[in-house]
């Protein structure tokens, strides 16, 4: 049996050689990024512009956390950060291969 839709975890594989989108499964509010192997882990919110890269370190944990707010900010109110099919971020490995583990709340 599946737990409750507004919670999903996903593993995400990445590699040294591309860049791995992390897409919003459907509209949530929050997302966490998992470095679950032992290399440190890249995540770039434009995989093709280095400036902006930053490192989640191995067993390391990323969060993005937004609450609802009211309608006339920032995305025309509808209260939700990401929609569904929205890429968050890209991954990659600095060496070697291994899953991240992302989880999305609606």
């Amino acid at each position: 049996m599946a737990s409750n839709p507004n919670y999903v975890k996903k593993q995400i594989a990445v590699d040294t050689v591309s860049w791995t989108a992390v897409v919003a499964p459907y509209d949530c509010m929050g997302v966490s990024i998992k470095n679950s192997v032992f290399v440190d882990l890249k995540v770039r919110t434009d995989s093709g512009d280095a400036t902006t890269q930053d490192t989640i370190s191995a067993g390391s944990i990323e969060t993005i956390a937004s609450p609802r707010h009211s309608g006339g900010v920032q995305d025309g109110g509808s209260g939700t950060r990401f929609y569904s099919g929205d890429t968050i971020a890209y991954l990659q490995a600095a060496s070697g291969t291994g899953p991240a583990l992302v989880t999305f709340v609606r």
